[in-house]
Order: structure tokens, then sequence, then C-alpha cells
């Protein structure tokens, strides 16, 4: 069977479509991956209602079918140049956008948005989503997800491995050799990319610090890294999970009143935050991994070379980047999916602290039967 998964991430870069063959042995191939970029003007309307202080609900119920639009021209992109269509797809697996996530309120609760209705009205495409709601009902943290399907596709007989994702937030999967499902340590770590985009963009006017290079140029403030340093999120004992409610921009612009950073240069204010990012990976896995022999980085910041450097010179031990760098989460989604079709649990109790294991996800059915639904007539729409 062929599925495609759906991932729009912290970093609010746009939407990953990862198409997918799923043989009977239940192994997973990629068969095609795109990202769909968000334009400016929908990047800034995302960002302003992740943000509790400028967040208005007509805009969010808005942005609910908005993604659900950009997620069906995700699909189609994906689709381009294969011999595939709509009816050949047996399910989309959306992680939707996270506009809210607070497992630890006073009632716990997560919030994603990206109507899966839309998606199936305009595909006849059975859509799972909302994966993070029931491990939440469950009483964990709802985050991270990601590692169940590292579990099912990567644990080594041979070597201890961390799996680290540097997307908008940090986060990472341990697998010692062997492992079963109980032995999985996983969690988020602090920020990724955010703070670094949210800086370069600010003073640089560009989305990302591609390479490295800006901080690559700079110093160490020293009053904001030992402020940063001391981050309670950084230095919580996991289970733990966060996102944009925690490294809003609001935090982000009281940084720079507090710490006067408009008066500091830019590129040592970029370095700075970039070093914040490296120090809580690496105190959190010298802190809370036991052993573990080789590094392999996806997400964006596997494309940060000085990221990738630093790392090395602090954990004295082989760092790769993945081979499925940037579509692994959008991957991930797909093994979540194919587990909810199937009636199975798919959250790590040991990771997210859930009560018991749970099926994941909303399947919002095909709208239509497949012979009562002409595909080929949206065809014309893809770009």
């Amino acid at each position: 069977m062929y599925a495609i998964g759906l991932m729009s991430g912290t970093s609010l870069d746009g939407v990953d479509a990862c198409l997918v063959k799923i043989n009977l042995n239940e192994e997973f191939s990629i068969i095609n991956f795109i990202t769909l970029e968000y334009s400016d003007k929908f990047r800034a309307k995302l960002m302003r209602n992740l943000n509790k202080d400028t967040a208005k609900l007509d805009e969010v119920s808005s942005l609910n079918f908005e993604l659900g639009y950009y997620f069906k021209e995700a699909i189609d992109k994906v689709l381009e140049g294969t011999l595939l269509d709509y009816k050949d797809i047996e399910f989309v697996a959306s992680h939707g956008q996270t506009i809210w996530h607070d497992p630890k309120g006073a009632t716990p609760s997560t919030l994603q948005i990206g109507e899966a209705s839309v998606i199936s009205y305009l595909t006849n495409i059975k859509t799972v989503s909302n994966f993070r709601v029931m491990d939440v009902a469950a009483g964990g943290e709802g985050a991270p997800l990601v590692p169940f399907s590292e579990y099912m596709l990567y644990v080594s007989k041979e070597e201890d491995l961390v799996l680290l994702n540097i997307g908008g937030i940090s986060n990472f999967t341990y697998l010692p050799k062997n492992a079963c499902g109980k032995d999985v340590i996983a969690f988020d770590c602090g920020p990724g990319n955010i703070m670094i985009d949210y800086f370069t963009k600010k003073y640089f006017n560009k989305n990302y610090d591609k390479s490295g290079e800006i901080a690559s140029s700079g110093k160490i403030i020293e009053k904001l890294f030992n402020a940063l340093k001391e981050d309670d999120f950084i230095l919580k004992n996991p289970p733990k999970s966060t996102g944009r409610e925690k490294y809003s921009v609001s935090f982000m612009e009281e940084l720079i009143i507090k710490y006067a950073l408009d008066k500091e240069k830019p590129n040592d204010v970029v370095k700075t935050i970039t070093e914040a990012t490296v120090f809580g990976i690496v105190y959190n896995l010298k802190k809370f991994i036991p052993k573990f022999n080789k590094l392999i980085v996806s997400g964006g910041g596997s494309h940060n070379d000085y990221i990738m450097k630093r790392l090395k010179e602090e954990l004295e031990i082989e760092v790769l980047k993945s081979d499925i760098s940037d579509s692994k989460e959008a991957l991930a989604f797909v093994v979540l999916g194919y587990q909810t079709i199937n009636n199975k649990p798919s959250n790590l109790i040991t990771v997210t602290n859930a009560k018991e294991e749970v099926i994941l996800g909303q399947i919002t059915p095909s709208p239509r039967r497949k012979e009562d639904f002409d595909g080929s007539r949206f065809k014309k729409n893809r770009n």
C-alpha cells in the first residue's frame, strides 16, 4: 500500500510531505519527499497566532482550514512525477501544526490545527490526524511521538544509538542495542532552531543561518549565555516536551530588553543563541543517557555546520547526518498512521509517561466511494 505523511513543525518553514510504500512485511520505503514552503505573509500569520498575546480566535479558526488547503497542495506536489494518484493512496497521516501544547496545565491540553476534513474532502483519501490528544488524555506528555517510529525502524543489534532531531525544538531518542519498547528514552531537551531563526530573521532578514555561517563569525555574549544555561526547561528532568508556548516571541523580545541585545553585534547574538542550543542538547545527553557510540542528526539543524562541529567537539563521538534528515518526521507519522488504521497503540509510555499504551489519532474517512470520485479533475490544479 501507499501512504503520505504530512508534518508542519515549530520552525514554520512549510509542510513536509513524504510518499511511502508499505509492504506486507511492514517495511516502509520512501518514494518521494518534498517541502512546500509557506509564504512570508502566511508564516507571519501563523507566528502571531502561536503567541497567546497576539492570537485571535477568528484567525485561528481560519488557519485551521487554510492549513488544510496547504496540506492538500503538498499532497499534490509529492505525487508529481509519480504514476500514483489520489485513488492509489490508502491513507494520509497528518501531524498538523501545533498551536498550543500544555500537558502540565491545570487542565492538560494540546491543540494541532490543519483541518483533516479539508484534506479528505478534496482528495477522497482517508486521513489520520490529531495524534497527540489521546496520549495527553491518558495522562502523557503527548510528545515526543516520533520515537515510536524510530524504535520500529532503527534499533541496532550492534550499537547504542542516539537519534537527535533539531527542528524548532531539539529532541532525541536513545535506542540501546537490541532495545525493546521499555528501553527507549526520548524527550525534548530545549530550543533547536526556533531562537536561532528568530534572531537571524530579526537582525539579518534571513529565514535561517545557512550552514551556521553567522554563528561561526561571532563571539559569545557571556551574560546572555550564562542566563540561557539556567533555562528551566533545559535543566528539567524528563519526561518533558515543549514548543513555541515556551520559546515564544515574547520570551525572545524580553531577552533583547533584559540583556540590551540591540546594542550587541548581531552575529554575536546569533552565535550565543546557537551555543545555547548546543548546550541544551549536550547537557541532556550527558546527564540522562548512560552510554552511546553514535549520534545521528536530522532536521534543519543537521544542515548547520557550526552546530554539527560543536556537537562533535563536546561529545567526542561519531556524529553523523541522517540519510533521511529532512523526511524523518513526515515518515514517522506514516508509521503512526499505519498503527492507527490497524488498531494498534503507538505511544511509548516510558517516553510520554502516559498511564497506558493507547491507539493514537483520529480517522476522517473518505467522504465518497472511490468509484464515485473522479480524482483526475484535481490534477490540473497541481503546481
